[in-house]
């Protein structure tokens, strides 16, 4: 993990804070795992525990879904190569449309169920709310432009708006983020970079100001599409051994461990 003395010169230089949403500011696998059951359950398939589920998740939720039908006929860990769950999903007769109906049931589900098990981690409240109350003192929420000295946080997600949002409203930071794009709102989904060149655009803020903290594979490389920093977090939902590979920069195990150096 990268030494906390380093981490906080790193966040010292920067003034805009772009956040993943799963596995980053918020712990969502309990209302997952029960939303990709149901959807199985719907279709004659068998469900998951809470730990697969947590392999499943990662370049949004078609792909969550693929993975937890690919797992009713291949082992759980070959469901990380999409090549291997293309060829089974269209060996077993699952169509693409037949998974968007899987999805679909799974959406709807999910969206009515995404707050009831759903948990910030340690330190992300605090931490958010200190970024945003630096930027609401220089009066550049409003009008989402950067001045000088002023840090705004963004919010940048594979997770449509409307689970997005809801899970913001409950814990109070639907108001923190100066913006914030979902799945649906953003020009391409990470690990394009369209979405942190949209926020930089919004914001005004130059990309050697802006750092990404994400926990998965997407973060990382949407970073590094759009020549940015990040930070990456080691204990949310993505797996050392696909992030490592990547040979991220600045590493720590979670938010809490340097929430407090801003």
């Amino acid at each position: 993990m990268t030494p906390r003395d380093e981490l906080k010169t790193l966040l010292a230089s920067k003034e805009l804070f772009i956040f993943d949403l799963d596995g980053t500011l918020f712990n969502t696998l309990g209302d997952l795992a029960p939303a990709v059951n149901y959807a199985m359950t719907q279709f004659g398939l068998h469900t998951h525990s809470n730990d697969d589920v947590r392999t499943f998740i990662g370049n949004g939720s078609m792909n969550l879904i693929r993975r937890a039908v690919a797992a009713n006929f291949i082992p759980v860990a070959s469901t990380r190569d999409m090549e291997k769950v293309a060829e089974t999903l269209a060996r077993e007769g699952y169509s693409e449309e037949k998974i968007k109906e899987i999805h679909k049931v799974y959406s709807e589900y999910y969206w009515e169920h995404c707050t009831e098990n759903t948990e910030p981690y340690e330190g992300v409240i605090e931490f958010v709310r200190r970024i945003a109350a630096l930027n609401r003192d220089r009066n550049c929420i409003e009008c989402n432009k950067n001045r000088a000295g002023a840090k705004c946080a963004a919010m940048l997600t594979n997770k449509p708006v409307a689970p997005a949002e809801k899970i913001l409203k409950k814990f109070g930071l639907e108001n923190s983020f100066a913006t914030y794009l979902c799945g649906d709102t953003t020009p391409e989904r990470k690990p394009s970079p369209a979405g942190i060149y949209e926020i930089l655009r919004q914001t005004g803020i130059a990309p050697e100001k802006a750092i990404m903290i994400g926990d998965d594979t997407p973060d990382v490389l949407a970073a590094k599409n759009a020549g940015i920093d990040s930070i990456t977090l080691f204990e949310g939902f993505g797996k050392a051994e696909n992030l490592l590979p990547l040979e991220p920069r600045y590493t720590a195990g979670h938010i809490k461990d340097f929430a407090e150096l801003i």
